[in-house]
């Protein structure tokens, strides 16, 4: 192997490392976040940012041309989509009635069982 397929195997495997980081902060986004809305931006932007760097990896490490163009060009469909799925996301269920929260969250503190719980 070449010095020049090392550099790009490294670089890829660089990006598709990143995506999986981002991705993985929007999960624990998702899961860590109290509404609908907080959730959707977790997961809007980090799946956008994250697949894009996994797509970006993979067309550095694929080895044919027409593959890494094909990959680059879905991780382009996804930089024009993913915000556009997240905002008529966030319509719908604004249309249908959710409500932000409002104000400032505090989370349950662990083994009560309510506001009246001391």
């Amino acid at each position: 192997m070449g010095a020049i397929e090392l550099i790009r195997d490294g670089v890829g495997t660089l990006l598709l490392a990143l995506g999986l980081v981002f991705m993985l902060g929007g999960a624990i986004g998702v899961l860590r976040f109290p509404d609908f809305y907080t959730r959707l931006h977790a997961a809007g932007v980090s799946d956008a940012v994250g697949g894009v760097f996994l797509l970006l990896g993979l067309a550095v490490i694929a080895g044919d041309w027409r593959i890494a163009l094909r990959l680059a060009l879905l991780a382009a469909l996804i930089v024009a989509l993913a915000p556009t799925v997240a905002q008529l996301a966030a319509n719908a269920a604004h249309a249908a009635g959710l409500a932000p929260l409002a104000g400032r969250y505090t989370a349950p503190r662990p083994g009560t069982r309510g506001e009246d719980a001391p």
